[in-house]
């Protein structure tokens, strides 16, 4: 089913997603996970063509490219960048984190995505644009 392609209610897929942000929508808004790439800001389209409250956030990482995060900072200037802090408050970073556990996270251990990531919108709703 192309994107264009109605379901059996007569709706595209466009539709039917600014449907359920509509109905869904959490008082506070919406917490949306931005990353920079193109399912995020397909998500983040969708948030703005429902109309619904949101705030965006960009976690980072600190590895990712000099690129991206210029075009979040230009194209997308209202998303809030987030850092990571442990316990001590100290700033994580994909280099310190990589000693503290002993080796780089690999494509079966993401503790990566666990600590710079994930760690952000206790108690809210959150939005990612994952395929």
């Amino acid at each position: 089913m192309s994107i264009e392609q109605l379901n059996i209610y007569g709706k595209t897929k466009i539709e039917v997603a600014i449907e359920r942000l509509k109905t869904f929508e959490p008082e506070e808004g919406y917490y949306v996970a931005f990353s920079g790439g193109k399912d995020s800001v397909v998500i983040k389209a969708l948030c703005d063509m429902a109309g619904v409250k949101y705030d965006a956030h960009y976690n980072v990482t600190t590895v990712d490219p000099p690129e991206l995060v210029s075009f979040i900072k230009k194209v997308h200037s209202d998303v809030q960048f987030e850092y990571a802090y442990d316990k001590e408050g100290k700033h994580i970073t994909m280099w310190n984190l990589i000693p503290r556990k002993k080796m780089p996270p690999t494509r079966l251990v993401r503790y990566c995505c666990d600590v710079l990531k994930e760690s952000g919108a206790v108690s809210r709703f959150v939005v990612t644009g994952v395929r």
